[in-house]
């Protein structure tokens, strides 16, 4: 019994004995494949696992659509093709190659990829480009030894070719260019999945089927989609509305992005993302835009894509409608262009032929919604598209300054435009009443100064006689009667002198003042200097969006609406998300006072001696308005400026136009603008009220 307690001890032994070998066999085993992993083999696998890399990346979303008022698409998209790098390891030899069968596709597209190398070097002869390279050169050498060596740009080009980039002789040196512009934007950029490197943008399907065909071969190439913005013909009659798009700046960047601080739901703006710089592309931009998708992705080693899927899918932006009737802003477009060339070729002893722009701004005045707004000289929104330098360069330096928005932007002495705000303010101050008649010899001084009365001796007249034969006499003596202050308190509440709130650029102008001309000129006002300013001139001088927006005012009984070019926002399910109801503001103003002056304007465009009477003789209904013409100071080589405000029906109005001719000689002469506007805009053509032939008949009698 013992022998077999014995012998059964020691089997359990050997039991023990070879399940403790088994256990130091695999420790040793395990111990020996950790060593060679970590120690033998270390630095292929971290290698491997630098470059099985994850990221998230972007899903550029739809920019939204813009319509006018009607539907009518003015600004779209198209979905384009891009191609982007990611630095994966290789040799110098391999990069090279490859990069250079890269380049050589994207020519087929015409495309360049973009390079601070060309900032620095040139070629045909080699040559430095910067007056002190030093930067430059500190960028490509391996020591600080090595830039010393450096003196010539012949030094620099071979430097970069042996030992920077290691690029073999047997290549052209247009090609070996061609692969340093590339190697010297990666060296600078480092691009990794985080930040790839955007080699070309909107490429044809062609190269892009090339591209993927030989992914293989072209490691850390991809090509991704992305939308462009597309401008539609319509878009070339409102360009300074529409405005356009372009890549974000670092200054944009920055502002955008605090801009969206503690905004939930916000994504920030990236340094690839394309947003608006003018015009409603720039004030809807936070609409527009939409939301940013987000994906997840893992590459291996080749930068070739293992894993992926998506994180958060791109919102398309907000789609815009606005208050702009696109065949109304035709007519206001072609209008204003046959008119100011008609103009120009008008013999006068007073016209220098020199009408070279303008504006016109129709304006509904029971809303605020801008119906046209029309400048010239304008341009093609999709230059800016095509990113044609040299196109948009000779649009910025155009003497003519086609880019500006005269309709906001261009300031102007309103001239007589201004005299029914100087009634309003007599009246209010009770300097007069509608009835009372104020003396307007030839000839009279005023405050030390002698003041002519263009339109003659007129004696004894009225404010509705005044404001229909346009007399400077009358109006002079009544402002200084009035006072400057009065007339500036009143000019203010109109809305001049300040913004008027539009969404897109505007600018605020000037208000003749007593304290304009202490800051501006550090001398006193004189009642000389009121006189002037009476009639519109001195130092007043106004947008057209600011004076459409005053007519406005006095045609609906004192509301001073704040003009708007957005009608509503619509997001991808057809939903309106905003919609820009009319906002305005009751000004104390009393009825008496805006009946006596539209009195006077309805008699300008109705009575037998009003300075617009030939423009409107035949229409369905009566037009109250105000012609303008204003001195520029340079009468002896250069015509005047010409004005036009105006609303209709007199008894019922709907709309406000103000027209503003650059050397347009006199205000008269640009009604037929707003005239051919409220044919378009009542239908008067259509209903045949009015026939071709006695259309022709007031222009030429106009003229």
């Amino acid at each position: 019994m013992n022998r077999n307690h014995k012998e059964n001890r020691h089997k359990g032994l050997d039991r023990y004995i070879i399940l403790a070998v088994f256990i130091m066999l695999a420790s040793v085993a395990i111990i020996y494949n950790l060593a060679k992993i970590q120690i033998v083999d270390g630095q292929k696998y971290r290698e491997e696992s630098t470059y099985r890399l994850s990221a998230k990346g972007n899903i550029y979303p739809k920019r939204g659509d813009i319509f006018d008022r009607n539907g009518i698409p003015i600004a779209g998209n198209r979905m384009g093709y891009c191609v982007q790098y990611v630095d994966v390891t290789m040799t110098n030899d391999e990069k090279n190659k490859m990069l250079l069968e890269l380049i050589k596709i994207l020519e087929k597209d015409n495309k360049t990829v973009r390079s601070r190398l060309d900032n620095y070097i040139g070629i045909n002869p080699v040559h430095f480009k910067v007056e002190d390279p030093e930067t430059f050169i500190n960028s490509i050498v391996k020591t600080k030894e090595d830039a010393k060596s450096i003196i010539i740009a012949e030094q620099a080009f071979r430097y970069m070719r042996e030992k920077t980039f290691e690029i073999d002789p047997s290549y052209t040196d247009e090609e070996v260019f061609k692969i340093m512009r590339l190697r010297y934007e990666i060296l600078l950029t480092q691009p990794q999945l985080n930040n790839p490197l955007i080699l070309a943008e909107d490429i044809s399907a062609e190269v892009m089927s090339e591209l993927e065909e030989r992914s293989s071969e072209l490691r850390g190439v991809t090509t991704f989609v992305k939308p462009y913005r597309e401008y539609y013909e319509a878009a070339v009659y409102l360009p300074h509305i529409l405005g356009y798009v372009g890549s974000i700046t670092a200054e944009e960047l920055e502002t955008f992005n605090k801009e969206l601080e503690n905004k939930e739901g916000s994504v920030e703006y990236t340094p690839h993302d394309i947003v608006g710089k003018m015009g409603i592309e720039r004030a809807a931009e936070s609409l527009l835009r939409g939301v940013r998708g987000q994906t997840f992705r893992e590459v291996d080693e080749n930068g070739k894509t293992t894993t992926s899927y998506l994180e958060r899918e791109a919102v398309p932006g907000k789609d815009i409608y606005l208050t702009i009737d696109l065949e109304l802003q035709k007519v206001a477009v072609r209008s204003l262009k046959e008119n100011i060339e008609r103009i120009r070729k008008t013999p006068h002893k007073k016209n220098f032929g020199d009408a070279n722009a303008g504006a016109v701004v129709v304006m509904d005045v029971n809303t605020g919604e801008i119906l046209a707004m029309a400048s010239y000289p304008d341009f093609d929104p999709r230059v800016f598209l095509e990113n044609n330098a040299v196109a948009i360069n000779a649009l910025w330096n155009d003497p003519n300054s086609p880019i500006l928005n005269r309709a906001t932007s261009g300031r102007y002495a309103p001239g007589s435009t201004y005299k029914p705000l100087v009634a309003v303010a007599a009246l209010e101050s009770g300097v007069i009443t509608p009835e009372t008649k104020v003396y307007c010899p030839y000839r009279e001084e005023i405050g030390g100064m002698m003041f002519t009365n263009l339109e003659g001796n007129q004696k004894h007249i009225n404010l509705e006689r005044a404001l229909a034969t346009s007399s400077n006499m009358f109006f002079y003596k009544i402002g200084v009667q009035t006072g400057i202050d009065n007339i500036v308190k009143w000019a203010k509440i109109f809305g001049f002198g300040k913004k008027t709130g539009i969404e897109i650029g505007e600018q605020i102008g000037s208000l003749a003042s007593k304290e304009y001309k202490k800051l501006n000129f550090g001398e006193d006002w004189y009642p000389a200097n009121t006189a002037m300013a009476s009639i519109g001139q001195l130092y007043n001088a106004f947008t057209p969006i600011q004076i459409v927006n005053y007519i406005s005012t006095i045609a609906n009984d004192g509301k001073k609406f704040t003009p708007h070019l957005i009608k509503m926002a619509v997001d991808e399910n057809g939903k309106i998300v905003r919609e820009y109801s009319g906002e305005y503001e009751e000004i104390p103003v009393s009825k008496n006072t805006l009946q006596a002056v539209r009195k006077g304007m309805i008699a300008v465009a109705n009575s037998q001696d009003g300075t617009a009477v030939n423009a409107f003789r035949d229409f369905p209904f009566k037009v109250a308005a105000k012609t303008g013409t204003t001195e520029t100071g340079f009468e002896a080589t250069s015509s005047s400026h010409g004005l036009f405000v105006c609303y209709a029906p007199y008894d019922n109005p709907q709309i406000a136009i103000a027209v503003v001719v650059e050397h347009g000689v006199w205000g008269s002469w640009t009604a037929p603008i707003a005239r051919d506007i409220m044919m378009e805009y009542f239908r008067l053509n259509e209903e045949k009220n009015i026939k071709s032939a006695e259309v022709k008949e007031v222009i030429d009698i106009i003229w």
